[in-house]
């Protein structure tokens, strides 16, 4: 890692932890990989206790774990705390569905048809990217959140999307294959909505939720990942094969790759 002499003192733990986010979302680390507090604290020109702030700030997410004496590692969609994380996302997503379900206006079921319209084009598009896919799903389900009228719950299923969601909800609409049945459930799930019925929603959301964890994990199964000791002394990941490329470049522009 670089130093960034240039950008010393400008980082403060929120800022590295979107960073390292960003280095994970990216394939840049891979699940399994220890995240030195020297080389990160050595990339951002900062002490290693903003970067030991940053680390709890993303296991708080899920994103990493600390283990103790041997330091942070990135977190992977087998890990039962990325699981728990998940389960309680499909939870308070379905909840939401349930609430929108009920509450919906006229003005917010046109305004989600408008973005379901655009899921349409996009997963009908080859060219379409996985994050470019999941960045429409995200202004599909604030709308659907606006409908829910639940600030509160509405703050805690962001606060877990920041994290694992942000991190590995690309992985579930790798191909347009995955992307046009994301579409198809976020139809069914409009339907339910603007049927006003809130059961039936709220199994649809449950249902869809779990099936784009399923395709993730999958995927991300078939990425190579860190090789990890964690028994007696720390030590860093070994690769089991050398990285000239960002691993996940090709799963982001539609490509799966193979073990």
């Amino acid at each position: 890692m670089k130093s960034e002499s240039a950008n010393e003192g400008r980082f403060t733990p929120p800022d590295i932890a979107r960073a390292v986010r960003g280095m994970i979302v990216s394939g840049e680390l891979r699940p399994g990989d220890h995240l030195s507090t020297i080389d990160l604290a050595a990339r951002f020109c900062v002490s290693r206790g903003p970067v030991r702030e940053a680390l709890r700030l993303l296991e708080s997410r899920a994103l990493v774990r600390i283990l103790p004496r041997k330091g942070a590692f990135v977190n992977s969609l087998q890990d039962d705390e990325v699981g728990v994380t998940m389960e309680a996302r499909e939870f308070i997503f379905a909840a939401m569905a349930e609430l929108a379900a009920q509450r919906i206006s006229r003005s917010q079921l046109a305004d989600l048809r408008r973005e379901l319209q655009q899921l349409a084009r996009l997963a009908g598009a080859p060219a379409t990217t996985p994050n470019e896919f999941k960045l429409a799903t995200y202004a599909f389900v604030s709308v659907l959140y606006g409908a829910a009228r639940n600030p509160r719950l509405h703050q805690i299923i962001r606060d877990l999307s920041e994290g694992v969601g942000h991190a590995f909800g690309h992985l579930s609409m790798a191909t347009q294959e995955m992307r046009q049945a994301e579409y198809e459930a976020y139809r069914l799930l409009t339907d339910a909505v603007a049927d006003r019925d809130p059961r039936r929603a709220g199994d649809l959301a449950r249902r869809m939720h779990a099936a784009g964890v399923a395709r993730a994990t999958q995927l991300q199964a078939a990425i190579p990942q860190a090789v990890i000791e964690f028994k007696g002394k720390r030590r860093r990941s070994g690769r089991s094969e050398p990285r000239t490329q960002p691993v996940l470049s090709t799963v982001r522009n539609g490509a799966v790759p193979r073990a």
